[in-house]
């Protein structure tokens, strides 16, 4: 999906859906007009509120009316949302329409959701968030240090990987 095909979807959603929502995972760049890579989904949850029924079909009847397959918006992210401390407090308002607030997440945010599984593309992904929103991160930057070193210090043995790849993006963000 590219950047345009994902504001449409945003601007439809935030017409015909009420609540508070947010973008998450990689669907996030290419909202931000930043085509770094292809994603397959759109990382689209409601917060606040548990997801009914309703809304998940609205979601569906969008992508079908888009040409998207329904199986193309992705839900499971609000699993990681709802587990991250105070992720109310980093969302920026993306778009407003009728009764909904579509949200995006901010750079700690971003990187928080991230780190659960925090894949070669995921670290990718944050480096690329990073280079384009520099003045949002380096106004958060001792808190993503703080995020990513507590990371470390819990970090399980046998995760040697997914450590090497949390540690190269640590030292990205103290240079």
């Amino acid at each position: 999906m590219n950047s345009r095909t994902l504001k449409k979807f945003i601007d439809i959603a935030a017409e015909r859906l009420s609540g508070e929502w947010v973008v998450i995972g990689g669907t996030v760049l290419p909202i931000l007009g930043i085509d770094h890579r292809v994603t397959l989904d759109i990382d689209f949850i409601r917060i606040h509120e548990k997801e009914g029924n309703a809304d998940s079909l609205i979601l569906m009847e969008i992508a079908e009316q888009m040409g998207l397959p329904v199986e193309a918006v992705n839900q499971a992210g609000a699993y990681f949302f709802s587990k991250v401390d105070h992720a109310d407090d980093h969302l920026v308002i993306l778009r407003k329409g009728g009764g909904c607030t579509i949200y995006r997440p901010d750079v700690w945010l971003y990187i928080a959701l991230k780190l659960g599984r925090f894949t070669e593309t995921d670290l990718g992904d944050c480096l690329v968030m990073i280079k384009h929103l520099d003045e949002e991160f380096q106004s958060q930057k001792a808190d993503i240090i703080k995020l990513i070193q507590d990371k470390i210090k819990v970090s399980k043995s046998g995760h040697d990987e997914w450590l090497s790849r949390v540690r190269e993006l640590l030292r990205k963000c103290q240079n």
